[in-house]
């Protein structure tokens, strides 16, 4: 029996991972936690053999509560979760840490059991060293320039540049991105989008975020809330009263 915890600091995501893991005979979910030092703590005190880990977490993110386990007594294995693109996973094949892409693929989980299932079979000691992971992501997210994300329009697959963004918005629990070749669909969330934009995207809207490269102007609208019109685009975003301060601040508009 394999002993489980999830770590995620999303409750939809921890769900979607817990009703994928009891298809298994052989796996005992022990508890969940919802953020980095809870983790920690709960890993402490059940002693799980695995855990599954999301990366950006409150309090202390995933790498940050990976390398508090593993310079501790006897860790547990960790498989990191994580909505980072393509890019991102060839820095983890790289290493001996094991990664699963959002949304979760079943043949994918099952691939990184197996692996978790032939490693405590064979009692490899999990002395897996996390510094040069959280070195290369560090330089990844401190460098976001030229990269990709992947999205979807009528059933096809299409790379495209986070620079090639206008703006990204949620709707009926769906996440849209608007850029200079049309709009498409993007699986993740719009927090988790968030997570992997650069600084020139500016939440606006507790639904929209803007690449400010393309905004064009700024309209004045009803009860302190404003406009924002988009370069080559005809739909205005919303800038709501809760954003206006930290956008006001942002693009020195006081």
């Amino acid at each position: 029996m394999v002993n489980v915890i999830i770590a995620d600091d999303e409750e939809p995501a921890r769900a979607e991972l817990k009703f994928l893991l009891e298809s298994y005979d052989d796996i005992n979910i022990l508890a969940e936690a919802s953020d980095g030092e809870m983790a920690v703590r709960l890993c402490y005190e059940h002693k799980p053999d695995l855990i599954f880990m999301d990366i950006q977490m409150p309090a202390i993110s995933g790498i940050e509560a990976a390398e508090t386990l593993l310079n501790s007594g006897n860790p547990p294995y960790i498989i990191f979760v994580t909505a980072y693109d393509a890019y991102a996973i060839r820095a983890f094949e790289l290493h001996a840490i094991d990664y699963l892409l959002k949304p979760i693929e079943t043949e994918r989980l099952e691939s990184s059991m197996d692996r978790i299932r032939k490693l405590l079979a064979s009692n490899i000691e999990t002395s897996i060293s996390v510094k040069a992971m959280k070195d290369m992501l560090g330089g990844f997210v401190n460098n976001r320039t030229g990269r990709i994300i992947t999205v979807c329009k009528d059933e096809k697959f299409y790379p495209v540049p986070l620079e090639k963004i206008k703006y990204a918005y949620a709707d009926d629990k769906k996440t849209y991105l608007v850029t200079t070749t049309g709009k498409f669909l993007y699986k993740n969330t719009l927090h988790q989008l968030e997570e992997i934009l650069p600084e020139n995207f500016i939440r606006t809207h507790r639904s929209y975020i803007v690449n400010i490269q393309f905004i064009k102007d700024i309209e004045p609208w009803f009860n302190g809330a404003y406009q924002i019109s988009i370069t080559g685009d005809e739909n205005p975003v919303p800038l709501s009263r809760s954003h206006s301060k930290s956008f006001k601040e942002i693009m020195h508009m006081e």
